[in-house]
């Protein structure tokens, strides 16, 4: 099923990646014209979004519509790019609260226009940087917006994924206010860090492309909860996974830093589970090492050491396999012809737990 879900991801991803190449080459050529920087502020947009990326938002979106409708699916594959604009426009402004340096194997939006500043001696660099990624991400969002409004399906159904993105991405706003107030936390809760896997990832991850794509296939309200409940565990499921990437994987397989996640001191079930179960030496390896910006590489692999030695990790895995049996569950309830849409959703949940990437 993992090599059915890569390959129906990369060939998606080369289906799109045209759509979305010509999509952001004519806003860098309209805006353009306005001014110099106007140019190099799209042409940086349009990097940051087409440098990497599965894709995954938008195939979600396809085969959701092609469970249940046949017709139209052109047009629904060029409106799915709508959710790389809102990837870029979250992932933007969560490098920003981060403090990240690296995403997708390459500089941060805010760390991009940080190096600008000092090129061009604004003094003033971090601020700048800070100040040009938020209007950054804020474009990106906008820019999502028109991709769908501008499309040619009925202004009824435009009007529909328009109001469902806002009540969405709403809800994932709060839980990334959610996230920045745990990280202030000493102590914290499996649920509240379930509350943030939740809002934060289940959301705009799964439950958004999803019904995307099945309301614009018109499905039933019984079939849009059974999507629901397929959408937030796999979401769960993905970030539990997530977090596990984030200290174990390798930097150049998932694009990012392993040691960001130790640096930022974020708050996971493997670090709730590890502090636990952790002896007093063990407790004093993960007080040194969370948050710390000068951690060496030795002391990264000392703390890799207890999150195995507690039984942080098998703990974080086994949890990561609960929610993605409950996805696979909750989507055997879909009376829907077996096709190409769901045989798709449901690799997508056996990918979820063995994901490197």
């Amino acid at each position: 099923m993992e090599n059915f879900t890569k390959t129906k991801l990369n060939d998606y991803k080369d289906e799109i990646q045209p759509i979305l190449e010509k999509f952001l080459s004519e806003k860098v050529q309209e805006y353009g014209e306005l001014y110099p920087f106007a140019k190099l502020f799209l042409e940086h947009l349009a990097e940051f979004t087409l440098r990497g990326g599965k894709r995954l938002r938008p195939a979600l979106m396809y085969y959701s519509y092609m469970m249940f409708e046949d017709e139209d699916l052109d047009e629904v594959k060029k409106v799915s790019i709508y959710l790389e604009l809102i990837q870029s426009f979250l992932l933007i402004h969560d490098d920003i609260m981060d403090r990240s340096l690296l995403r997708r194997e390459g500089d941060t939006m805010h760390k991009i226009f940080e190096a600008y500043s000092l090129q061009e001696n604004f003094q003033d660099d971090v601020h700048f940087g800070n100040t040009m990624g938020i209007l950054n991400g804020d474009l990106a969002c906008l820019l999502a917006y028109e991709i769908i409004n501008s499309s040619k399906l009925s202004t009824e159904k435009k009007s529909a994924l328009s109001f469902l993105v806002s009540k969405e991405i709403t809800k994932v706003i709060f839980g990334q206010i959610q996230d920045i107030i745990l990280a202030y936390k000493e102590d914290y809760s499996k649920e509240e860090i379930l509350g943030v896997h939740h809002y934060k990832t289940a959301i705009y991850t799964f439950k958004l492309p999803v019904f995307s794509g099945a309301m614009l296939a018109n499905a039933s309200k019984d079939k849009l909860k059974i999507l629901e409940d397929y959408a937030i565990n796999c979401g769960i499921a993905y970030q539990i996974r997530d977090d596990i990437l984030g200290v174990f994987g390798d930097d150049k397989t998932i694009g990012k830093g392993t040691v960001s996640d130790i640096i930022e001191d974020k708050k996971t079930l493997l670090v709730l589970h590890a502090y636990s179960k952790a002896n007093r030496s063990q407790k004093k390896i993960l007080d040194y090492s969370l948050g710390n910006k000068d951690i060496t590489h030795e002391q990264v692999v000392e703390f890799k050491k207890v999150l195995e030695q507690t039984g942080a990790l098998d703990y974080s895995i086994k949890e990561c396999e609960k929610y993605v049996k409950e996805a696979k569950e909750s989507l055997r309830g879909l009376s829907v012809k077996k096709n190409e849409g769901f045989d798709f959703l449901d690799s997508v949940v056996d990918y979820l737990s063995t994901r490197k990437y």
